[in-house]
């Protein structure tokens, strides 16, 4: 404590008493009983002691014995430690000590107690990554800049002293003035009493430190008497001092704990014989071995500063999300920040914030809140942690076994997901399956929630694939089928839901020999439940390929009952027969054929389709006559189907008598007459002729079908000439239906049917439109039900699984195409009363299409998808098989959204503000924009043909010209001082947004819960829909050519009419589920889409998973 008396002071350290357990002494200074726990640590110079205090909690308590042998007058000392105090008050990186007491037997100095450090975490599984690792270095880096600014100098930098959260979030503790700054280069006695407190003979200390006898220090030091150099500017520590222990920190961090000097290798450093690149030869990381080959120098001046280290170096540190330093916040506020960031996560920070998520996500108070970090996690596990289930997989087990059941069942599917996007098992995980996840899924299957053991049923076929895949089959798996039997029998004798849900596994089950074709016969016992029959027979159809033809023609054929009371059931059953018959004999065959005669007296509305292709199927056997008859009336509108069936009637062994012949007349059957030509422009106006009639002039006609008329793939061809006879063509919403329309607010309709954010919303050409959501689910509603009622259900479902994340239409061939993160892509194409899949595809393990869009070229129609590997992968619209593939440029930045024009151009937009122009005809990239702040960009619209729309995760929407490559408008609903100093408002981002065809407007919808129009050919007639505020106060400026509209947000607004009263109270609703803490979900406006028929209409999607309907 001191220059000049730290040799004494080592001297007399062996005569000291040894210090006494108890810490009683304190509670007269500190007025309350501290309770000692453990001692952490003990050296001759400083004691430190772990205690509790009552109030504060678990307080670190360093304890200086004062010498017996010589007098000692620490009073200079405590008053350094109180003006450190005072100048590191309010420090975010520091953790400096909280109280110095002193007495005539110790001096006691407290500071907060933090449960790891970063020696000891560098040896803690799960071992930190490479960009966890720079993280701590920033952190460090920023550690120091911030003491140095306040004129603070650390003085005994190491890995002891950097302490940690359990997300990574670190502190510089222990700072030491009272440690000597000069130590004698031919004692290292005095080194070892002070800095060696680990006796791990190693050294962070600067070589500038040590000095040789009778060197000007040691003259100075001799000069000066006990305790006098803190008055002597010569001997005061220097900021570059603790730059070389730094860099010596964070060689040890890259180095796996191994200290880059000892003591005597550090000596050697000092005179030259060892160089610094040799030294920091061994770190993997060359940036990083860059960065401490500067900082440890020999020549200090050389050294540059923290701040500037932090500049120069800025490129290799990475970009760790908010939350991460919002060490004050409760976890549920954490959490809710990371998952509002997580569309932003990229691969340099996915174990930043799985690290933040798992140290918060059992802590959440909140359910949703857990929700959000189980989502949060998968987020990560897709990036760069794919394939790594260490740090994950733990987190997820223990939040199956939370109190909320919906918290255990999305757990048990983000358990499934992650096990999933494994490609192989390392050898300290090759026994995961049996000793880990099996034994707790035993666990799961006796939930006391439904639900939750619905969910364990669902994912088991899946598990079972991953482990046999994973484990090649080997005895591994032999274990884990028998534990899975186990399971499986449990759940065998549950509620019918639970029975239901396993059924959708068998096929996996059955294949990998888990469960047996016995175990699911019994199911058709329960008579009460009808869907669990109907499941049966879906169940048969699906896994007909792996049921033997003895098994099918002993087991399966006979329960196939055609007379149940349920149509469900009766139309599953002829699916099943369907899939059947090359495994049923001739007998067997005309058993069903007759059996199905019953359908002409009680015909079979809904199982129309089912019914005709049976028939078909067997067409070339001989069959009844009333069931080739009811075939022929039921497919009467299909032209391909009737000609098949005259034919299989002509040619029957059997043939039918004169009374029984069928003739196309009675039935009033009559061939459709379609025209195949180029199908005109919808938008065109009425008084020009139809397609299909005759016209004196030449008329120009939308190229929408010539792909399909010209020469290309036959196969495609084929398919749509067959499709186009019973195509109907949804009328588009003429123009001047959307001229002058402006949005009043006035809610029309609620629908509460998705259990998760609404992610897409599409507006077919007709009433319907479709919904995507995160819980997997794609629904079709109708518009027109909305003049009758408020309250209205879907029209269909179709479940895709994982999170639906694009969704497009295409307004002629009349198909809706969406995709999820699971890697499905699905073409649908809308009925009044169904969804009809026309085609499917499953991407790779590990990527999926992030956005969607149309092309078109000499081989027709095209579906664009825009994969989370930055590619656009080119499909047939008819089959989904590939085409073509552009690669992007991933140093842009990740893809988040697409546009396109339908027909040459598509413009792909980044989470890093960039935007990629294609050309989809030659199928290459043409030019690349900046955005012109920068900023994730979150939507895209075609605006016009040569411009395009694009919004951002600030909250403003700007238009590009693509020829001229400028920004021409820029619309924000930031205010002017955010606008002009480029702030980022997380709460304004835009999710969506809608624009009307061939109009001027465009609809926003933001996570503050608005919804904005603007107007962009009269922007003073923009205004937020949901708001009581009839016209909000707008600024605008000019500058670098780009002219800015923003929502004057600090001038106080006046109320509005009572025309927005409905919309007011939705924003009133999410302003209040805000302010308290988010307790009521659904609050951002996560899509939107404008309805044409039979009004036009907003429909707004919720992340709640609520979906309204506006005026």
């Amino acid at each position: 404590m001191g220059q000049t008396a730290s040799h004494a002071l080592v001297a007399a350290a062996d005569l000291q008493p040894p210090l006494a357990m108890g810490v009683s002494g304190l509670e007269t200074e500190l007025g309350e009983t501290v309770q000692h726990i453990k001692m952490l640590g003990s050296t001759r110079f400083m004691k430190t002691i772990l205690c509790k205090h009552p109030k504060e909690g678990q307080l670190v308590l360093h304890v200086f014995m004062r010498p017996v042998s010589m007098p000692f007058d620490v009073t200079q000392q405590i008053q350094v430690l109180r003006t450190q105090y005072t100048k590191l008050d309010g420090a975010q990186r520091l953790l400096s000590h909280t109280q110095v007491i002193s007495d005539d037997r110790a001096v006691y100095i407290l500071r907060q107690h933090m449960h790891n450090n970063l020696y000891d975490r560098v040896s803690t599984r799960p071992f930190l990554s490479v960009n966890e690792k720079r993280w701590i270095a920033c952190q460090i880096l920023m550690a120091l800049r911030e003491a140095h600014e306040r004129g603070v100098c650390h003085g005994d930098i190491k890995s002891e002293n950097i302490v940690m959260t359990s997300w990574n979030l670190i502190f510089v503790a222990d700072l030491a003035p009272f440690k000597p700054t000069f130590l004698p280069v031919d004692d290292p006695a005095e080194f070892n009493f002070y800095f060696d407190s680990a006796s791990r003979q190693y050294c962070c200390i600067a070589p500038e430190r040590f000095y040789d006898p009778g060197s000007s220090i040691a003259q100075v030091l001799t000069a000066s008497g006990i305790n006098g150099s803190y008055d002597d500017p010569r001997l005061a520590l220097q900021p570059s001092m603790d730059i070389f222990s730094a860099g010596c920190v964070i060689a040890e961090l890259f180095l796996d704990g191994n200290p880059l000097f000892s003591l005597s290798r550090l000596l050697q450093y000092r005179k030259g014989t060892v160089t610094a690149a040799a030294l920091v030869a061994d770190i993997p990381d060359k940036q990083i071995a860059a960065l401490v080959g500067h900082m440890i120098q020999l020549d200090p001046t050389e050294r540059l500063s923290a701040a500037e280290y932090l500049e120069q170096w800025a490129s290799i540190f990475p970009n760790a999300p908010l939350a991460a330093y919002m060490d004050q916040a409760s976890p549920d506020v954490r959490m809710r920040a990371l998952y509002d960031e997580m569309d932003e996560v990229d691969d340099d920070v996915c174990e930043i914030t799985a690290s933040i998520a798992c140290a918060n996500v059992r802590n959440c108070s909140l359910p949703s809140s857990r929700c959000m970090g189980i989502k949060v996690l998968m987020r990560c596990s897709r990036g760069a942690m794919r394939g790594d289930p260490d740090l994950i997989l733990p987190y997820l087990v223990a939040l199956a076994s939370d109190e909320s059941p919906r918290v255990r069942a999305e757990a048990i599917i983000a358990i499934r997901d992650l096990l999933q996007d494994l490609q192989l098992l390392t050898p300290i995980n090759s026994n995961i399956f049996g000793d880990y996840i099996a034994p707790h899924l035993q666990y799961f299957a006796g939930d006391a929630s439904v639900g939750v053991r619905c969910m364990v049923a669902s994912v088991l076929g899946d598990l079972a694939d991953t482990a046999y895949f994973l484990t090649n089959g080997h005895s591994a798996y032999e274990a884990l089928s028998n534990q899975m039997r186990a399971i499986v029998g449990k759940l065998s004798f549950d509620e019918a839901e639970v029975k239901h849900v396993l059924l959708c596994a068998f096929p996996q089950l059955y294949e990998r020999g888990i469960q047996s074709l016995s175990h699911i016969i019994t199911y058709l016992n329960d008579r009460d439940c009808w869907f669990l029959r109907a499941a049966f027979f879906d169940v048969v159809f699906a896994a007909s390929a792996q049921i033997s033809r003895h098994a099918s023609r002993e087991y399966i054929v006979p329960l196939i009952n055609l007379n149940d009371q349920e149509v469900f059931v009766v139309i599953s059953a002829l699916r099943a027969l369907l899939r059947l018959v090359p495994q049923m004999s001739p007998a067997m065959l005309w058993d069903k054929l007759v059996e199905v005669q019953r359908f002409s007296k009680q015909p079979l509305k809904h199982g129309a389709h089912e019914f005709t292709e049976f028939v078909l199927a067997n067409a070339r056997l001989p069959m009844p006559a009333q069931t080739a008859r009811l075939a022929l009336e039921i497919s009467r509108s299909t032209a391909d189907s009737e000609e098949e069936i005259m034919q299989m009637m002509a040619s029957n062994e059997a043939p039918l008598a004169s009374a029984q012949t069928v003739q196309l007349r009675e039935i009033g059957a009559a061939l459709k007459t379609v025209f195949l030509t180029p199908i005109k422009d919808p938008w065109v106006s009425a008084t020009e002729p139809r397609v299909g009639t005759k016209s004196t002039t030449p008329e120009p006609t939308s190229d929408k079908w010539q792909g399909v008329a010209e020469e290309g793939d036959r196969a495609i061809k084929a398919f749509l000439r067959k499709k186009a006879l019973e195509l109907e063509l949804p009328q588009a919403p003429r123009r001047r239906r959307f001229e002058g329309w402006r949005p009043q607010g006035t809610l029309v309709a609620e629908l509460s049917e998705h259990n998760d954010a609404v992610t897409c919303a599409v507006a077919t050409g007709s009433s319907l439109f479709v919904t995507g959501s995160d819980d997997g689910s794609i629904r079709l509603f109708d518009g027109t039900v909305f003049r009758k009622s408020a309250v209205c259900r879907s029209r269909a479902l179709h479940v895709l699984g994982g999170r639906i994340v694009s969704m497009v239409y295409h307004p002629v061939l009349d198909c809706v195409v969406c995709s999820s993160d699971n890697g499905s892509i699905s073409v649908l194409r809308p009925r009044a009363d169904e969804l009809v899949e026309l085609a499917k595809r499953t991407m790779v393990p590990g990527e999926y299409a992030v956005a969607l869009g149309f092309a078109k070229d000499e081989r027709g129609v095209s579906v664009m998808a825009c994969t989370s590997r930055s590619r656009v992968e080119f499909m047939g619209v008819a089959d989904l098989m590939p085409q073509d593939v552009v690669e992007l440029d991933p140093s842009l930045g990740r893809p988040t959204c697409m546009a396109s024009d339908g027909s040459t151009l598509a413009v792909v937009a980044t989470a890093k503000g960039w935007l990629q122009l294609l050309d989809t005809r030659f199928r290459i990239t043409l030019k690349k924009y900046r955005h012109l702040m920068s900023h994730p960009i979150t939507a895209l619209n075609m605006y016009t043909a040569s411009s395009i729309l694009a919004s951002t995760a600030s909250g403003d929407v700007s238009l590009l010209d693509l020829r001229e490559s400028k920004w021409p408008l820029c619309v924000s609903s930031r205010s002017m001082q955010e606008l002009k100093s480029n702030e980022v408002n997380r709460k304004l981002r835009i999710n969506a947004m809608a624009l009307a065809p061939h109009m001027h407007y465009v609809i926003t919808a933001s996570n503050d819960g608005m919804l904005r129009y603007w107007n962009l050919d009269q922007l003073s007639q923009s205004f937020v829909i949901n708001s009581s505020e009839t016209v909000p106060p707008y600024s605008s400026y000019e500058l670098d050519n780009t002219v800015y509209y923003c929502e004057n947000v600090n001038v106080p607004r006046s109320p509005g009419s009572s025309r927005n009263q409905i919309g007011a109270r939705l924003a009133n609703d999410v302003a209040r589920a805000q302010a308290t803490n988010n307790s009521r979900p659904g609050g951002p406006v996560t899509s939107v889409c404008i309805l044409g028929s039979p009004s036009v209409m907003l429909v707004v999607g919720l992340q709640s998973g609520a979906i309204r309907v506006l005026l």
